[in-house]
């Protein structure tokens, strides 16, 4: 038989054990949410890259930087958690893909699929941001930077 001093002793264990489980619990799942929006202004930010590098590949915008700039900036959402978004957008030069960084006025040697003298121009955007943590925690960063970066082939026209 249960002595009814042993019921007093257990009656509040279970609410004890509820709470510290629940805070816990609220600690794993903030985290989640805060890593979940860093993965998602990360994804962001290098689509407005890719966006800005696609602008650019387009026949007669291969010189034109303050519009690819315009594009990933358009396409990075602003007025959203963002902020501090920057965008810069350059030409490369190479005689190979994958080689060193020539000028434009490079005499290139013939290689597969490239006619002599013809540098492979690449369009490169980098994009930037900063995302403010929606937690703040003691010996957290309160903030993240995000980057994004893309790199195309213009395509060769005569």
């Amino acid at each position: 038989m249960i002595s009814v001093r042993k019921l007093r002793e257990e009656r509040g264990a279970a609410t004890v054990e509820m709470a510290i489980f629940t805070t816990f619990l609220l600690f794993m799942l903030s985290g989640v949410v805060d890593y979940s929006v860093w993965m998602q202004a990360t994804l962001r930010v290098q689509a407005a890259a890719n966006a800005g590098a696609e602008f650019g590949i387009k026949p007669g915008n291969e010189t034109n930087f303050s519009g690819m700039i315009s594009a990933a900036t358009i396409a990075s959402g602003t007025g959203t958690s963002l902020t501090n978004f920057s965008a810069t957008a350059t030409a490369m030069y190479t005689c190979v893909p994958g080689g060193g960084a020539v000028t434009s006025t490079t005499i290139c040697s013939a290689g597969v699929n490239q006619d002599v003298g013809t540098p492979i121009k690449y369009i490169i955007v980098n994009t930037s941001g900063t995302l403010p943590s929606i937690f703040k925690w003691p010996g957290m960063p309160t903030s993240l930077a995000v980057t994004g970066y893309s790199q195309i082939r213009v395509p060769w026209s005569k």
